[in-house]
């Protein structure tokens, strides 16, 4: 059998392997993905995202999709706790808004999307028809055996897990996302300290239960169950029939085995409080609070993503939105070299940038999870705490980072702020683009949608010099540059006046501007060799060489 070649391999078919298809397809490659399972999960998993994956969502024409799949949980921003859920009066229990109110309203000035959850197997669901729409070659039931790599590209051996079939597959790369335990990662023989024992085991329980009369007008993120024989968590999917119900155990007295089906329907009507409700269960899956990084993200032609790098524990909900994050980060380089405009040397800075990330983010989640009460607690004196103890704002972890090094120039080497994500927003290199809502043809759109799959050049009102130079530079070199004037009458109008004090540049500034939309280099003022500086930049930025 001929050997197949494809650009890139894709290792995992859930929400981290498809995002990374679905950029890489946006960036006009043809990727493969391969999946050992049948389909896409249909544990929810996750129903929170932050910022950077709405985002990356928008960037890849995907936001009206998936505000459509979460629109049955808008407005599910709230937990609280009940003895049983239909045995309170939910229109009078004491609720917190979750995310915390102050963080929605930061969430809208500093992000064009919107706050929803959403549950992970819709994400799934969305994300693999815009895979298959795109052209990405998808294979479910297909397991990766073996791979070998060289100079030039990776051999993997895949197994047809329905025919018994195996087969060959030559790429010039391959990503593996294919979850904590990474036949990739065991591959490579990349080490990964996972600390499972951060809490008590618990039952994953995914069930059908008709509850939407009961809720209505009361809807929820998470409800507690506090009866002393049904003690758990209830966690919305859909707001009407489908639940998850989390249970703890000490297993020094319990195992999984202690939970068959007929215990965890009772457990289940317990908790809601109608024994005689009719209940489905539709699968139960055992798991426990872990966390870890993985020694290194990438080895020759192979780049790891995901649960692949880091096991992050749940609680701020940063997991998803991380390894979207990686998807981003990692497919916009790939293509860039693919394509040739950039040298290999850009693959380098996906584990200068993304692994410093992970660590940032799994030691978060562990401080939040140390000091779960401080978590939940919305009082001021509960955000001192917080403060004290380097609890940084969940915006802070999920959108207000700083890559150190990497493919950016002059980036600054500590945050601004654990607390205030705006003032990390400021245009530095390596931060993300601020945010800045402004006009294109008397269209509304956001500064974060003039990236797109290319670098941007985004320039003060006044700044003629650079706005040439961009121009110059992307006709000569071919690179995908969009340049855009941003002001007052501007091509781009910032009725506002915003945006150049906001990016920190002035107005005869200019900030270059990722395809992931972090700023790459800024430049406050004019330059005499505008055209000169822009080139060497780039080529600094894109690892070439003359």
């Amino acid at each position: 059998m001929p050997v197949e070649h494809v650009p890139v391999l894709i290792t995992g078919g859930s929400t981290v392997g498809l995002s990374t298809a679905v950029a890489l397809a946006q960036h006009g490659l043809r990727p493969m993905l391969v999946e050992r399972r049948d389909g896409t999960l249909i544990h929810p998993r996750a129903t929170g995202l932050h910022p950077p994956a709405r985002e990356f969502f928008r960037s890849t024409g995907l936001e009206a999709q998936m505000r459509e799949a979460s629109a049955v949980l808008a407005g599910s921003l709230t937990k609280f706790s009940v003895t049983t859920l239909a045995g309170d009066d939910l229109s009078k229990v004491e609720r917190i808004a979750t995310p915390p109110e102050d963080v929605v309203a930061a969430t809208r000035r500093i992000s064009p999307t919107d706050v929803n959850p959403c549950a992970q197997d819709q994400i799934d669901r969305v994300l693999l028809a815009a895979a298959a729409e795109r052209g990405v070659d998808v294979r479910f039931s297909t397991e990766l055996e073996s791979l070998t790599q060289d100079e030039s590209g990776v051999t993997a051996t895949l197994l047809d897990r329905a025919t018994g079939e195996r087969y060959t597959v030559r790429a010039d790369y391959l990503v593996g996302a294919d979850g904590s335990s990474s036949r990739v990662r065991e591959l490579l023989g990349v080490p990964m300290e996972i600390k499972d024992r951060l809490g008590n085991p618990m039952i994953h329980i995914l069930f059908d239960a008709d509850l939407g009369d009961l809720i209505r007008g009361n809807e929820f993120n998470f409800c507690e169950i506090r009866h002393p024989d049904y003690e758990g968590l209830l966690l919305s999917i859909n707001n009407r029939d489908r639940w998850v119900f989390h249970r703890s155990y000490d297993e020094a007295e319990e195992s999984a085995a202690d939970y068959p089906e007929e215990r965890c329907l009772e457990l289940i009507k317990g908790a809601i409080g109608l024994p005689g409700l009719p209940v489905k269960i539709l699968a139960m899956l055992p798991w426990r609070i872990s966390a870890g990084v993985a020694d290194a993200v990438a080895n020759g032609r192979v780049f790891l993503a995901g649960d692949a790098i880091h096991v992050i524990p749940p609680i701020g909900g940063f997991g998803m939105s991380t390894g979207i994050a990686d998807a981003y980060n990692l497919s916009w380089k790939l293509a860039m070299v693919l394509h040739g405009h950039a040298g290999p040397g850009l693959l380098d800075t996906y584990s200068q940038e993304r692994l410093p990330i992970a660590e940032f983010t799994r030691d978060q989640a562990v401080l939040r999870l140390r000091y779960m009460a401080l978590h939940w607690d919305p009082r001021p004196e509960a955000e001192q705490e917080r403060n004290m103890l380097r609890i940084a704002d969940p915006l802070v972890t999920s959108s207000g980072y700083q890559y150190t090094q990497g493919a950016v120039i002059g980036a600054r080497q500590e945050l601004p702020s654990l607390e205030d994500v705006e003032q990390n927003l400021d245009g530095s290199p390596g931060s993300r683009l601020p945010h800045v809502w402004v006009e294109r043809k008397g269209e509304e759109i956001s500064t974060l949608d003039l990236a797109g799959a290319g670098f941007a050049l985004l320039t003060g009102p006044d700044a003629t010099g650079w706005q040439q130079a961009g121009e110059a530079v992307a006709e000569r070199t071919g690179l995908p540059l969009g340049v855009y004037r941003i002001g007052p009458g501007a091509e781009i109008d910032d009725p506002g006046s915003r945006f150049a004090a906001v990016a920190g540049i002035g107005e005869e500034g200019a900030v270059l501007v990722r395809p992931d939309n972090f700023v790459a280099w800024r430049a406050a003022h004019a330059h005499p060799e505008s055209h000169e500086q822009l080139a060497g930049v780039l080529d600094a930025v894109l690892r070439r060489t003359a």
